[in-house]
């Protein structure tokens, strides 16, 4: 017999949480408010069947490390990353893939910060209190 462990509320939390840190702080530094639209529109990292895409605790587990990973590097400073921030891209890359979650973007995609970082897709740093 074999058990397999479905996985956790939390899982599924936090896989949510790592695509909006996505959409809201790292996809504005490389792409247009438009080309946001589009992934979107396109279902770029969605999960359409949480239940069936995920499946297992491990594989929501393996999900989470790989968003954090590709999280990771693109916020490092693109002239410190080398060869191995690039493989290490694809190999997380190819497992979001490998568990339904579309990621059409390669690694030089990640290679040039927009100089103008303005998007309405970035959480504010402040508030106005009326």
């Amino acid at each position: 017999m074999k058990v397999v462990y479905a996985p956790t509320e939390d899982q599924m939390d936090k896989i949510e949480e790592l695509v909006q840190h996505m959409f809201t702080e790292v996809f504005p530094d490389y792409f247009s408010d438009e080309e946001i639209i589009g992934f979107q529109r396109d279902h770029v990292l969605a999960l359409n069947d949480p239940a069936d895409q995920i499946g297992t605790l491990k594989a929501g587990y393996q999900i989470i490390s790989s968003l954090q990973t590709i999280i990771s590097i693109l916020e490092t400073d693109s002239r410190n990353r080398d060869l191995h921030y690039a493989n290490l891209f694809e190999f997380n890359k190819f497992t979001l893939e490998q568990y339904g979650l579309h990621f059409p973007f390669s690694y030089s995609r990640f290679a040039e910060k927009r100089t103008d970082s303005f998007s309405i897709f970035k959480k504010a740093y402040n508030r106005l209190l009326v």
